[in-house]
């Protein structure tokens, strides 16, 4: 059942920043949990990737970002790449990938089931509590990201729908995101054959993906059992939740 707040809207739309440099960051704070309490603001980023770093200073300083961890493959990141380390910001890269499947057309539980160490490696730096506030991203901030905003946000407690809603907030980036990568040749490779309709966020999607960790007992389960211990997670909870 999806939680109902009286700002559902508002929270939403004031989660979401707008910026230079960028099309679809935003903060997972601000979400309520099932047992009532609500997820810290300023901890915890989503986004595509993150050229507002140098297009849009007065954000970046805004966000105060220690930590970002990149979940873009080595021919994407030797592309485009932030020079974090000139910023004094710490860079984690673990590309994601699904297989036969690592296409815009992936479905999530194989990033899962085809390489979990490096869904388990992004998901314990982004749960760091000192190496807040931090960004996760891929290229578009849409499926590689959405994994982990899903068992991020499952661990603390929010509520599917809601977890899926976040998702869907992606849709309106859709058009510019692709825009702006179509002028690199090799997205535009990648995306010779697709347009914003076929690379739209679907909530059927994303709930494959909870249906899935749900099968294996649930996120925390999950990542316990691939190697993550039990004190990071009450960590995590402690800094971002609430109340």
């Amino acid at each position: 059942m999806p939680s109902e707040t009286d700002d559902t809207v508002l929270t939403a739309t004031s989660r979401v920043r707008v910026v230079d440099g960028a099309h679809n960051l935003r903060d997972l704070g601000g979400l309520a949990t099932l047992d009532g309490r609500r997820v810290r603001r300023g901890r915890v980023f989503r986004g595509d990737y993150p050229g507002f770093a140098h297009a849009d200073p007065d954000a970046y300083a805004e966000l105060g970002l220690r930590t970002v961890v990149d979940l873009r493959r080595g021919t994407e990141a030797a592309v485009e790449c932030v020079d974090w380390a000139a910023l004094g910001v710490a860079h984690r890269r673990w590309p994601l990938t699904a297989g036969r499947e690592d296409s815009w057309h992936a479905r999530y539980p194989a990033y899962l089931s085809r390489r979990p160490e490096t869904v388990v490696g992004a998901v314990r730096e982004a749960m760091r509590p000192a190496g807040h506030p931090v960004l996760f991203h891929c290229a578009a901030g849409k499926d590689r990201t959405g994994v982990v905003a899903a068992l991020l946000l499952a661990l603390l407690g929010v509520a599917e729908e809601d977890i899926v809603a976040d998702y869907l907030l992606s849709a309106a980036s859709v058009g510019p995101v692709l825009a702006r990568l179509t002028t690199m040749d090799l997205y535009a490779a990648m995306l010779a054959d697709s347009g914003v309709d076929d690379q739209a966020p679907r909530a059927e999607y994303l709930r494959s993906l909870l249906t899935w960790l749900a099968d294996e007992g649930g996120a925390e389960a999950w990542l316990v059992r691939h190697g993550v211990p039990t004190e990071e997670i009450v960590a995590f909870r402690t800094a971002l939740l609430e109340g």
